[in-house]
């Protein structure tokens, strides 16, 4: 078992931190979140990545399109302090600035979706006019690697408890992939984006919101990242009134047709098997235990239905 915290030790005295620094864990969800505090100092947040999560040169496409978007559009990104460490293991280490404000939760999603569909579209705006380096390379989240035979996450059944509610969501994934391979993978609706815009990974600083965590960023369809705000939320009462918050603040920066409004529930749904893609993968984890405890998978039965009577 990998040392997290001897290894959050190790990089915060690579950063000039002191031995009696402190060291604050964050939930785990993915990779091990550390926040560094010492008096005197800028505090930094560490990510950790275990052993063989993502190549160097994935790390640093990472931070260049992090860097690209500080410097070339309006979207507030942390900073990258240093550079990427090297650890036993190995594992890699990134220091980032701390965001401003506080971590928004998904209370906020009824008064806040109109402003992150408008950075959602200043991030697709960049995507698609960025000229990357030659060397980068991020994953690409696609039919094959989300529900199809190479997934990220492994199958989305792993992370299912219940034998019925495999079943049921079986039939969800079959109209999800149907849909998805006639949405089609053109450039105007695939490219480059964040894949994790969910609540918890934007921070409100008054009227100022900063976009964290772009570990998973990559190649997918550009309405996944609605898809992923309301992760954890497609069961609410207000979903469609939060979806139409976001497309009229998309709006705001850049086009949204109705054909593609209209198709964003199925994205919402490719994100909730994704989920449980994710819960069998790191089956270890806080967030799994919750999950399951909450009953995750028979809400998950709750929503594909609902879905299916509209697009079936």
């Amino acid at each position: 078992m990998t040392d997290f915290g001897a290894l959050a030790r190790e990089a915060a005295g690579f950063h000039g931190f002191g031995p009696d620094a402190a060291i604050t864990a964050f939930s785990v969800t993915e990779n091990p979140t550390f926040r560094i505090d010492e008096p005197g100092r800028e505090p930094i947040v560490l990510r950790l990545y275990h052993p063989g999560n993502r190549p160097e040169a994935e790390i640093r496409s990472e931070l260049a399109w992090m860097a690209a978007l500080r410097d070339e559009s309006p979207v507030r990104v942390p900073s990258v302090v240093g550079d990427v460490l090297v650890l036993d293991g190995p594992v890699y280490a990134i220091a980032f600035t701390v965001a401003p404000g506080c971590e928004l939760d998904d209370d906020s999603l009824p008064s806040t979706a109109e402003r992150v569909g408008e950075i959602t579209a200043h991030l697709h705006r960049h995507a698609r006019a960025w000229q990357p380096p030659p060397w980068f390379t991020r994953p690409r989240w696609d039919l094959r690697t989300t529900l199809g035979d190479a997934p990220h996450w492994g199958r989305w059944q792993t992370g299912v408890l219940d034998g019925e509610q495999v079943r049921q969501l079986e039939r969800l994934d079959a109209v999800v992939r149907r849909r998805l391979a006639e949405w089609g993978e053109s450039p105007e609706r695939f490219g480059l984006m964040h894949v994790d815009l969910r609540m918890t990974n934007v921070f409100a600083d008054g009227g100022e919101l900063t976009i964290i965590d772009f570990d998973d960023c990559g190649y997918s369809w550009f309405l996944y990242d609605v898809g992923s705000m309301l992760t954890f939320c497609e069961g609410r009462p207000d979903v469609d009134e939060i979806v139409g918050s976001w497309a009229d603040g998309y709006r705001h920066v850049a086009p949204l047709s109705a054909e593609d409004e209209a198709e964003i529930p199925t994205f919402l749904m490719l994100r909730r098997l994704l989920v449980h893609a994710y819960l069998g993968f790191r089956s270890d984890t806080d967030l799994a235990a919750e999950m399951h405890a909450d009953g995750y998978g028979e809400e998950s039965c709750v929503v594909a239905e609902r879905y299916l009577s509209r697009f079936t």
